[in-house]
């Protein structure tokens, strides 16, 4: 009954499947940024009642292509049609976009901090009573919505307070009350959970039901294939091919996009010693997690796991000092620790990837160069001096350790794809001699190669006797790197799953408390 109510809302007349003109169609697309050839006489088509999959790695061009279809880019080259309209491209921007019912829903949030869910999701869409704000008329709008999206989030509350993947919700019912004919899905399922994510897989079948073309990014392959018609794969800015979903599998459409045969996706880590580098001792904060029992060995990858609000983010920014503790005990190597602070974290070796690399792993204002140096800049100092010689050589020497597509390391990181930033992150942490490294779910929103390329960081890390801990959502991924894995349900730790137990349907029950 909630969809029914939903789509009278959102739909006031039926989409026509025009399946002979493309909702959207692009002709020999050129981008140009400093430096970069971002694309390259691409070709893309989108039709009614479709969800194509734009698939590539990072910085393959997927989200310039989806920017230069809303107008936020404009192309230096090609012809843009919708539903058979050649564009005026100079006079084409967002707002026109908006209103020829093109909608996107961008990786990065783009929501007012210290709004309300209601006031985000209809800003600059009020419904007016006389000279008034017709609140109740937005309020019974935004909970059908949501209704529809079968999601329950406190709309009172400014948006920051909210977790991630309710944000993501926001953007997403935001999208809808557009009543867009063309919708565009940036990585939105990167930061939910399985059931979420089946959630959104209702949506947009509901959706391709009414005509609505679905342009559908994303790194995770096994989505493609359960929800998407039809997919287009970018390399480097250019159109490698297209085609439907049901001719491809996994390993083809892996070899398209990383322009080579993977033989192997996970690396096999076995590396652990007996020495402990962590001990942890009923580590307890109020409303987060209680009773914490877990120990790291000296190069072995232990993997933390849960659903949402299981406190795992909570639980390792709380061994890196951002996360307040109310009892228990931390020890390093055998010896009791207080780490209070991040800088009580660091002066014990220890590091953090957050999953937000944007907000809380970078600084957005500064170059390459300054970002991997950041945590380890006194060891580069003379006296009241900095030694940029060094600064400079180091900085070039860790980057290109880890294969870092860059052009200079004056280069602003806001600039650089995800997976490029990710590894500036991890450079900063081995310039800076950290031992425990806490990853927290690094490969989110990454493609598939430089995932890899994360995966034996990983690896390497581990032979040279550091230990790390590994948080991801991803069962295939936290089961073929780790040791063992800690399974948490509601702030605790209900099962630790090792050797022959290490399966998907054995942390999956105690994920959901069932064990």
């Amino acid at each position: 009954m909630a969809v029914k109510d939903i789509s009278d809302e959102i739909e006031n007349k039926e989409i026509a499947m025009t399946l002979n003109i493309p909702l959207v169609e692009i002709k020999k697309c050129t981008m140009e940024f400093p430096g970069v050839r971002a694309l390259d006489n691409v070709d893309f088509k989108l039709v009614s009642g479709e969800c194509h999959a734009l698939v590539g790695e990072n910085g393959a061009g997927k989200s310039t292509l989806a920017k230069c279809i809303i107008g936020e880019h404009h192309m230096l080259s090609g012809e843009l049609y919708i539903e058979g309209n050649k564009i005026h491209i100079p006079s084409y921007t967002v707002r026109v976009s908006q209103k020829k019912g093109i909608a996107i829903v961008h990786q990065e949030f783009q929501l007012m901090n210290e709004m309300n869910g209601i006031e985000n999701i209809f800003f600059g869409h009020y419904s007016m009573f006389g000279p008034f704000i017709d609140w109740k008329k937005l309020r019974s709008k935004a909970e059908k919505l949501l209704d529809f999206l079968q999601y329950k989030i406190n709309l009172n509350i400014p948006v920051k307070h909210l977790r991630i993947a309710e944000k993501q919700i926001i953007q997403l019912a935001r999208m809808i009350m557009f009543n867009a004919k063309t919708i565009i899905l940036d990585e939105l399922t990167a930061v939910l959970q399985e059931k979420e994510i089946k959630n959104i897989f209702r949506i947009i079948n509901i959706l391709k039901e009414k005509g609505v073309g679905i342009i559908y990014i994303s790194h995770r392959l096994d989505e493609i294939f359960e929800v998407c018609d039809h997919y287009t794969v970018l390399c480097d800015g250019r159109h490698v091919n297209s085609g439907s979903v049901k001719d491809v599998d996994k390993p083809k459409l892996i070899s398209m996009i990383i322009g080579r045969e993977l033989t192997q996706l996970y690396p096999t880590i076995q590396n652990q010693q007996n020495e402990r580098m962590l001990e942890v001792k009923k580590l307890t904060s109020k409303k987060a997690f209680k009773n914490i029992d877990l120990v790291l060995h000296k190069g072995e990858v232990v993997g933390i796991t849960g659903l949402v609000g299981a406190g795992k983010t909570e639980l390792v920014n709380a061994l890196f000092g951002n996360h307040k503790t109310t009892g228990g005990q931390i020890l390093i190597k055998g010896k009791p620790v207080k780490i209070k602070n991040p800088q009580d974290a660091i002066k014990n070796r220890i590091c953090l990837i957050p999953d937000e690399r944007r907000r809380f792993g970078l600084n957005m204002l500064y170059n390459i160069k300054d970002n991997t140096i950041l945590p380890s800049i006194k060891k580069y100092t003379r006296g009241i001096f900095s030694d940029h010689k060094l600064e400079l050589r180091v900085a070039y020497d860790c980057n290109e350790k880890l294969s870092l597509n860059y052009y200079s390391l004056w280069q602003e990181v806001s600039k650089l794809s995800g997976g490029n930033q990710q590894k500036i992150v991890i450079a900063k942490w081995l310039l800076a001699d950290a031992e425990i490294f806490l990853f927290d779910e690094p490969t989110r929103g990454i493609d598939i190669g430089i995932k890899v390329e994360i995966y034996k960081i990983i690896e390497e890390l581990t032979k040279q006797g550091n230990g790390v801990i590994f948080v991801s959502p991803e069962l295939e991924e936290v089961i073929s790197l780790s040791n063992k894995v800690y399974v948490m349900f509601e702030g605790e730790i209900r099962d630790i799953v090792e050797g022959e137990r290490k399966k998907q349907s054995v942390i999956i029950n105690s994920m959901l408390g069932v064990n």
